[in-house]
């Protein structure tokens, strides 16, 4: 697939560019009136409100950043789960590309799958050889996704900006700036099955080793990842989250309809908008709102809790109605931004308990609209809003209570809350500041030659490799050597795996290993380093063929990648 439109620039520029950025002694000389390609990484957006605030920051930045960079090209790498919702972003110097496609098998039912994988087990026994790859190479191609290793060099991105942390669309050759949001999987490692933790560490790792700078999106978040990794302190900045007035007030005939329809009164319900995450701390919210009516049965005050994840919903729904408090807890889910806004508006407080956040939107956005704020005291809340809320701790839901009963009955408290909410706005700056000290990272780090340390990508923790792994390598005063062990499973869906080496100098192998067979290919390194693509083909998707839930693009196992020299082996895995 190719963009229309794509950005036109001069090639001979770009290419100069690309050779000038391998130099380790060279820093260029950009600024915002200078042409530039930055390639946005969206892949891991979905549709609906599944990714939270992840979701809304990036959204808003990509309007900014084009907004105030008009000289420069954004690029939007895309998924096909939510490419269309994305077209809202186009303009005239934002574009879509979409990069990952996995329709074309997934949505085969079930018993068309186990058909279709007989078929072609059966086939595969009796057809020559030849014919048995065009089939391979077609069911491949059915499932498989762009070229991803590729598309930063075709749109000549000068940056890769991923807004959901780790990078899908990689080049050792474009430097990459990443949002990291939080390590909740750290301190909170039972809200996440076992699986889920190895793939957020998998991920952090990777973005760690891949990114030229971290942007945290507080300083509590910067200093979670500082402790847990060996980043050097100047790679990770932190940039707060400044959106607290990205919602624009309905007209007030909309918000009575809005309010009508779901069943609310202005100023008679307490907010808490979040997804039904288990750090969100519902279960508590919940319980303290009980007390609190236990307290008080005449009151006419309601709880509303706003979100996405329809299972989770339904489970708190659940334990609503055995409480016997339907009437009073309401649950209306997801809710586009106008009825979102309406009912922030109207609102008599905002209460945010949550257990864990690495920044916490709604707490600014609540100051915004002049709504009183009940808040947790942890994480990085208190240094997002610092004495302008009510705090309480979350893990009591007495106190949350208490607080509650406070905010309902002390006009004066919410007063003197709304007053200093104003006055903590007055001091964060706003969204222009927050894209220009985004757009600040990215000019430093175009500046900046890339790191000289190996960087090696494509090879999965538990061994498994894409359809591409890339190996980045600096300088050396000694001959090296690369040494790989490659294996090619016997129940793999192909008849065998070719591996194509190559690297800037025009130097290229090819191999092929047959089913079952382990092979240890060897490749020197350059002196003066490079760039180092391994293509292997074909792959195939375990889920797309039945196997398995796994959604991997997959080829073959690496179970070893060397660098060896005079001085030893020095293992990459």
């Amino acid at each position: 697939m190719r963009m229309v439109n794509c950005p036109k620039w001069d090639t001979g520029m770009l290419n100069k560019r690309k050779q000038k950025r391998t130099s380790e002694d060279f820093v260029r000389a950009i600024s915002l009136n200078d042409p530039a390609c930055i390639g946005v990484d969206l892949v891991a957006l979905l549709p609906g409100g599944d990714n939270g605030g992840a979701k809304l920051l990036s959204m808003e930045l990509v309007r900014n950043l084009s907004r105030i960079a008009s000289n420069w090209q954004f690029v939007l790498l895309t998924s096909e789960k939510s490419h269309d919702e994305l077209a809202v972003l186009e303009s005239p110097n934002v574009r879509r590309l979409c990069v990952l496609q996995t329709s074309a098998f997934n949505s085969s039912p079930p018993w068309i799958i186990r058909v279709r994988n007989w078929v072609y087990g059966a086939l595969r026994t009796s057809l020559p050889r030849a014919v048995r790859a065009k089939l391979d190479d077609a069911l491949t191609r059915a499932a498989r996704h762009v070229h991803r290793g590729t598309i930063l060099r075709e749109i000549g991105a000068d940056l890769l900006f991923c807004p959901f942390s780790v990078p899908f669309c990689y080049d050792p050759s474009v430097p990459v700036v990443s949002i990291i949001y939080d390590l909740q999987y750290h301190y909170y490692p039972q809200f996440f099955s076992e699986e889920d933790r190895r793939c957020r560490e998998r991920n952090f790792s990777e973005t760690s080793r891949l990114a030229n700078k971290l942007i945290c999106i507080s300083e509590y978040v910067r200093k979670t990842v500082l402790q847990n990794s060996n980043l050097e302190p100047d790679r990770a900045i932190s940039i707060p989250i400044q959106l607290f007035h990205r919602l624009k007030k309905p007209s007030a005939q909309d918000v009575d309809s809005i309010l009508q329809r779901l069943g609310l009164g202005g100023n008679e319900f307490l907010l808490y908008p979040a997804n039904f995450w288990a750090h969100k701390n519902h279960r508590m919210l919940v319980t303290a709102f009980v007390m609190y009516r236990a307290r008080h049965p005449e009151s006419n005050l309601r709880l509303v809790c706003t979100g996405a994840l329809d299972n989770e919903k339904k489970v708190l729904q659940e334990a609503v109605c055995r409480m016997g408090q339907k009437d009073w807890i309401v649950l209306p889910g997801f809710l586009t931004e106008e009825e979102f806004t309406a009912i922030f508006a109207s609102c008599l407080a905002l209460v945010f308990p949550s257990l864990y956040e690495g920044f916490g939107m709604p707490v600014l956005e609540a100051m915004a609209l002049e709504k009183p704020v009940i808040c947790s005291n942890v994480t990085s809340l208190p240094e997002v809003a610092g004495d302008a809320v009510f705090y309480v701790d979350p893990r009591k839901p007495r106190e949350i209570a208490n607080a509650i009963e406070r905010i309902a009955t002390d006009k004066g408290l919410r007063k003197r809350l709304i007053d200093k909410g104003r006055r903590r706005l007055a001091e964060s700056g706003g969204p222009e500041k927050m894209t220009r000290e985004y757009l600040d990272v990215f000019l430093d780090v175009m500046r900046k030659p890339g790191p000289g340390a190996h960087i090696l990508h494509g090879i999965y923790p538990d061994g498994w490799a894409g359809e591409r792994i890339t190996l980045s390598y600096g300088k050396s005063s000694m001959a090296r050597c690369l040494e790989v062990v490659f294996h090619y499973p016997h129940w793999a869906p192909h008849g065998d795996s070719s591996i194509v080496i190559s690297d800037q100098s025009g130097r290229s192998q090819t191999h092929v290993i047959k089913e079952g067979e382990t092979v240890t290919i060897s490749f020197d390194l350059l002196n003066c380093g490079s760039i180092l693509q391994f293509q292997i083909a074909p792959v195939f998707q375990p889920k797309a063929l039945g196997m398995n839930d796994d959604e991997r693009m997959l080829s073959c196992i690496c179970q070893e990648f060397w660098i060896t020299s005079a001085t030893g082996r020095d293992s990459l895995l």
